[in-house]
C-alpha cells in the first residue's frame, strides 16, 4: 500500500489534503480520484456546469502522480425547447 494525497481545486477554492489515503497502487489511485471528482461534481451540478473541477495527486513525498479534471456540460436541444414552449 502507498499513501496518495488528493487535492482538489476549482476557479474559487483548492483543498488540501493533509492525512492521505493508503491504495493499492497508481491504478487504485486513480480510481479514487476520479470517484472524488464525480462526487464533488454531483453535490453541487449547477457550480461545475461549464467550469472545470480538478483533483491533483500526490505521492507521500509530495509531488505530483498526476492529475484529473472534470467539467458539466449543457447543451440544449431545439426539441426540448419546442415541448416546453407548447
Amino acid at each position: 500500500m502507498a499513501l496518495y494525497f488528493f487535492e482538489v481545486a476549482d476557479p474559487e477554492f483548492s483543498i488540501r489534503d493533509f492525512d492521505g489515503t493508503e491504495c493499492t497502487d497508481g491504478n487504485a489511485a486513480l480510481e479514487e480520484a476520479l470517484r472524488t471528482l464525480c462526487e464533488v461534481a454531483a453535490d453541487q451540478p449547477e457550480k461545475y456546469n461549464g467550469r472545470p473541477l480538478r483533483i491533483d495527486v500526490l505521492d507521500d513525498a509530495q509531488r505530483n502522480v498526476f492529475s484529473c479534471e472534470i467539467q458539466l456540460t449543457t447543451t440544449v436541444h431545439a426539441l426540448n425547447r419546442l415541448r416546453s414552449a407548447a
